[in-house]
């Protein structure tokens, strides 16, 4: 079975560019919005040591909505917002990659190539805003997982809580930004670069490569229906399944860079990424590096179906009007006819 038979793809030059942008860019920040908690418990248990804080994924979401409440889930999320213009990056050079530097490349090699790339360029974006928005998310948990203090610094006539101003959440990350620049450099902003790179750049390769892997068994495994459920059900057991194969291959390296990450440099000395790797080991074994693996294949594997669904929709709405079914060459001498109606 060669992959392209059983699916039917949308390429990147039958979109109208208009819609799809428009669309994707509100369908992700809802996304975001959504998962965001989950997303702010799996950095929380990835930057403890040990149980110090939480005893795993839903004594973590038991504490934080006890302690902080529903704010506290939504801690570094409005400078997260940067994720979906980021996102909207990922998926142009996604597309655009596999038509033209990869085009050569069997279809498996263009998903996982391009995904790669598309993630390079993602997370060229997003580091900086991950380093700022990591320190944010373990604010306020029971053990100081930050070095860098972020509550407010101005004078106040009489003590208060925490401020509840909006304006709060970027004066903190202005902060922390601003600490991170005087204490290392522009450098410190893209702590973990490399280990992102490594993190994500594998697991976007993994995931487009297992999806499209994924979506060719299933198609041949499901009976033939004409049900307007059996697409949407395939789309999305091989998002959850091509998630969490993805999630669970790159997990330590997740781990690491989130521990690396949320060091600050302190008297002239900064630990290294390999460094992090064997204190972290030293102090909690290899079961160390499966750290927030719960958490993260919940947040992952709902975000990743709900996405892979929007996204395989979301071009067919995008579809150029009166759009031709094309013929594509795939790999070598193998015709692929790869078509979809207008909607």
């Amino acid at each position: 079975m060669k992959e392209g038979r059983n699916i039917q793809i949308i390429e990147w030059q039958d979109l109208d560019k208009k819609k799809f942008y428009g669309f994707g860019l509100v369908f992700s920040g809802l996304l975001r919005f959504t998962i965001y908690p989950t997303n702010l418990v799996k950095t929380r248990l990835q930057a403890q040591e040990g149980k110090t804080a939480y005893r795993g994924l839903f004594d973590a979401f038991k504490q934080i909505a006890r302690t902080e409440g529903l704010r506290g889930f939504y801690k570094g999320f409005p400078i997260s917002l940067l994720q979906v213009v980021a996102g909207q990056f990922y998926i142009t050079t996604y597309e655009l990659s596999k038509q033209t530097l990869f085009s050569n490349q069997s279809i498996s090699m263009q998903h996982l190539l391009g995904g790669f790339l598309a993630s390079s360029v993602s997370q060229t974006i997003m580091v900086p805003v991950d380093v700022i928005s990591q320190h944010q998310q373990v604010s306020g948990a029971g053990h100081k997982m930050s070095a860098i203090d972020i509550k407010s610094k101005k004078p106040s006539a009489a003590p208060t809580g925490p401020s509840k101003k909006t304006g709060n959440v970027v004066g903190q990350a202005f902060r922390i930004g601003s600490h991170i620049f005087k204490t290392e450099g522009f450098r410190g902003l893209y702590r973990g670069y490399l280990l992102s790179l490594l993190t994500y750049g594998s697991n976007s390769a993994l995931y487009w490569s297992f999806y499209y892997l994924y979506s060719e068994l299933i198609e041949e495994l499901l009976p033939q229906s004409k049900s307007s459920l059996r697409e949407p059900f395939r789309i999305v057991l091989s998002g959850l399944f091509s998630s969490a194969t993805a999630v669970i291959l790159t997990n330590p390296f997740d781990v690491v860079r989130t521990r690396y990450q949320l060091q600050v440099k302190n008297q002239g000395e900064c630990t290294s990424s390999w460094k992090t790797y064997k204190s972290l080991i030293a102090k909690e074994g290899y079961w160390g590096l499966s750290r927030g693996l719960t958490a993260r294949i919940t947040s992952s594997s709902f975000n990743s179906a709900v996405i892979i669904l929007m996204y395989e929709y979301l071009k067919k709405v995008s579809v150029k009007p009166n759009h031709v079914p094309h013929e594509t060459q795939i790999s070598g001498d193998v015709d692929v006819n790869i078509a979809v109606a207008a909607n």
